[in-house]
């Protein structure tokens, strides 16, 4: 089972939730603060533990662009094997308990609104900067795989994006020295902006 959608940025990032775990998360820690992503910051044990509980998924820095999405359940990926720029060397652990997971600008967690997550509305009734996609719920490790069609000259209309591979496991995995201020991963795939694969 696989997923494909797209997906455009207005800031320079996105990130994978489930809307009930994250809100959960946010009441049993007391965050009063809408910006989780400052918040996270600015308290980085919490924020170190929300990407270690698999509450949240984040890739950032990252152009503002449109991005081609792939949700993968299964081993063999989607992409062309010559678009594939990298694939993670770690696996980021996600935690889903609604079978609803969101994949979003980053701007979601910029001004938390659990209401709208939660009740999630229709496609055509959103702006196109985030979609949802239905997926079991227990543990995951997730790779991520970083693609682009650099044998497109339309540089503007090529495809690149990610593929996000779903992998069941009995326990989250932990990511070792872990610093949510700097995630030492490129995930730069748009092949124009500095330091772009």
């Amino acid at each position: 089972m696989f997923y494909k959608t797209k997906i455009s940025l207005n800031m320079q990032g996105m990130v994978l939730f489930d809307p009930l775990v994250l809100d959960n998360f946010v009441q049993s820690k007391g965050i009063k603060d809408t910006n989780l992503l400052d918040y996270f910051i600015q308290n980085p044990e919490i924020g170190n533990q929300a990407i270690n509980e698999g509450v949240v998924l984040p890739i950032y820095t990252i152009e503002i662009w449109d991005y081609e999405i792939i949700v993968n359940l299964e081993e063999e990926s989607k992409i062309n094997p010559k678009w594939k720029l990298f694939k993670t060397s770690l696996s980021f652990p996600f935690r889903i308990e609604s079978e609803n997971v969101i994949i979003s600008d980053i701007y979601s967690i910029m001004s938390w609104n659990p209401d709208y997550y939660l009740n999630f509305p229709p496609k055509e009734k959103r702006i196109g900067v985030d979609d949802n996609f239905t997926i079991p719920k227990r543990n995951y490790s997730v790779d991520i795989l970083g693609f682009r069609d650099s044998l497109n000259p339309d540089i503007e209309n090529r495809e690149c994006g990610y593929e996000f591979f779903f992998k069941k496991v009995s326990q989250l995995s932990l990511i070792e020295n872990l610093n949510i201020d700097n995630i030492n991963i490129n995930f730069k795939v748009d092949g124009i902006s500095e330091g772009s694969w």
